[in-house]
């Protein structure tokens, strides 16, 4: 019996044996394989002339497997001619659908979808070229792609070269020609037919070759390229397309509502849409504010039943001043929430306590939920070794976005150490909930402890133009318009970046681009610093000659 048992366990286990005898692995002991695949032959042979049919094949000196090739495979010109990939021991062939098109020359590459089945060595990015016809299209396309804004490289943008005469625009189809840019945002564009192209390029997140996703970064070139030559310096800057936000969820309570956004906005107006012969409140009771960028909070008008329905028109406004009208009818939860479910009143303050300030400081307190008064006894701004508060005449306070973020501007002569006290019950909310006792602690910079950066503007006469400081991470600081000799006091020590806006329409903003009426952002000169467009700044420095 027992014979039987051993008999029928080696059965078993023969498949996992034979499994393991069929892979392939280094031999025990020995060098690192660290040699990439490399291509030894191909079907149709590289650069091959009047080639017919619908299959490629491409053989490697070693065992290969190929990684999402799908997705990662480069075939141009672009075409609706999908195709199967058939894994060979040392290769693998490509089967299309329909023929090759006649009289094409076809550039097909792989990225890193090609690698050894023993250490993962990535072969170095095979490259098959081929013609339908009796000769190879030679020329080329290439440049840069930059961000509009930081002006950085961007890496794995496509760059498409697009027929004039297209009907459908360009975010709806794929391109003819296309490349991808590495990580110095570089792109090459190779073995191209003599034509007129439109250059357009986008961030191509999903992978499908169409710029069909909202808020994907674009670039455009103003005018064609008339492709009888070749082109190394067809560089584009790319920016981020606007998209119109629209409400995604909506969530509700016996007390607020707040609705979602597909994409952010800066600010927002909330208007009455409400019939003369109605008894709801006016909308301009209905209080609300902005809680996130993609999200407005909104609270129901004492006296009204949850069931009461408001109509209102929402125009958003995003950063650059694009606007976009929303209807919604608003209402709230028939069921009651319970009073521990509330969101208790809470604040933030910038600067955070223990930072250095200065003793002209402006201070920003945000809040959870939109403040119905303010008690500015219960406010003090002292000395640490003194108990005398500022007076309230050298304070003063302004309210935004729905009464949830308060500026206190506070000028004073106190050095060393300041004090912000808030006393409980300072604030009370919508919801008749005070906050709680605060106190924050600051030192106060002395003059010899700040920096300064300035600079001369030198550009034709008329043109309008900004000068931005900001952080080394792009953040503003600070700016003045159409000022030639500017200056920037009282920074504090750090790394900043100076930036020149060419303000073409003369607002007093950097406006972005705008794909659909092919509008281009306006531009931004960096000044380029002492440190890769980083400029140190010391305390007790001043840095002129920062010029443009």
């Amino acid at each position: 019996m027992s014979l039987r048992i051993s008999f029928f366990l080696v059965l078993l286990s023969l498949p996992f044996l034979l499994q393991n005898c069929a892979q392939v692995a280094n031999p025990p002991g020995g060098k690192k394989d660290t040699l990439a695949p490399k291509l030894v032959s191909s079907i149709p042979k590289n650069r091959q002339l009047n080639v017919q049919g619908k299959t490629i094949e491409l053989l490697f000196d070693e065992y290969v497997s190929a990684e999402n090739l799908q997705q990662k495979i480069l075939i141009t010109p672009q075409d609706t001619n999908p195709f199967v990939v058939r894994q060979l021991p040392q290769g693998f062939r490509l089967v299309f659908n329909q023929n090759f098109k006649p009289n094409t020359t076809y550039t097909i590459s792989f990225a890193d979808a090609i690698r050894d089945v023993t250490e993962r060595n990535v072969a170095e990015n095979p490259k098959l070229v081929f013609s339908t016809g009796p000769a190879i299209d030679s020329l080329r396309l290439g440049g840069t792609i930059l961000d509009a804004d930081t002006k950085q490289p961007i890496l794995g943008m496509v760059v498409g070269l697009f027929a004039p005469d297209d009907t459908l625009p360009v975010q709806r189809k794929r391109p003819q020609y296309f490349a991808r840019t590495d990580s110095n945002g570089v792109y090459l564009i190779e073995n191209i037919k003599t034509a007129a192209y439109k250059p357009f390029a986008f961030e191509d997140k999903d992978l499908n070759l169409v710029n069909n996703q909202p808020g994907e970064r674009v670039a455009f070139r103003d005018s064609l390229v008339n492709l009888n030559r070749n082109y190394d310096d067809v560089n584009l800057v790319a920016f981020r397309g606007y998209v119109k936000p629209r409400i995604t969820r909506r969530e509700r309570t016996d007390e607020t509502m707040g609705l979602e956004l597909s994409s952010g906005i800066a600010s927002y107006r909330l208007q009455p849409q409400i019939p003369s012969s109605s008894t709801l409140t006016p909308v301009d009771s209905v209080i609300s504010f902005l809680e996130r960028p993609t999200l407005i909070r909104i609270y129901k008008p004492e006296g009204r039943a949850a069931g009461d329905t408001i109509p209102v028109l929402i125009t958003t406004i995003d950063s650059v001043g694009n606007a976009n009208e929303l209807r919604e009818r608003l209402y709230f939860s028939p069921l009651k929430s319970r009073a521990r479910d509330r969101v208790v009143l809470g604040q933030d303050v910038d600067p955070k306590s223990g930072e250095a300030i200065d003793n002209n400081q402006v201070f920003t307190v945000t809040f959870n939920k939109p403040i119905k008064t303010l008690t500015p006894d219960l406010i003090r701004i002292y000395r640490s070794d003194s108990t005398k508060a500022l007076p309230a005449s050298a304070t003063s306070f302004s309210f935004s976005n729905g009464n949830t973020r308060l500026t206190i501007t506070a000028r004073t002569n106190i050095a060393d150490t300041l004090n912000l006290l808030f006393r409980r019950g300072a604030f009370m909310s919508i919801q008749n909930d005070t906050s709680a006792r605060a106190r924050l602690q600051y030192r106060v910079l002395n003059t010899e402890d700040f920096g300064l950066i300035s600079g001369q503007v030198n550009r034709p006469t008329g043109e309008k133009f900004i000068v931005e400081l900001t952080d080394e991470n792009y953040k503003v600081i600070r700016s003045v318009a159409n000022t030639p000799n500017y200056v920037f006091a009282r920074l504090k020590p750090g790394r900043y970046r100076v930036r020149l806006i060419l303000d073409r329409n003369g607002n007093g903003r950097r406006d972005t681009g705008n794909i659909q009426k092919l509008i281009q952002p306006e531009e931004i000169i960096y000044h380029p610093g002492f440190q890769k467009g980083i400029i140190p700044l010391k305390a007790d420095f001043e840095l002129g000659d920062i010029n443009f």
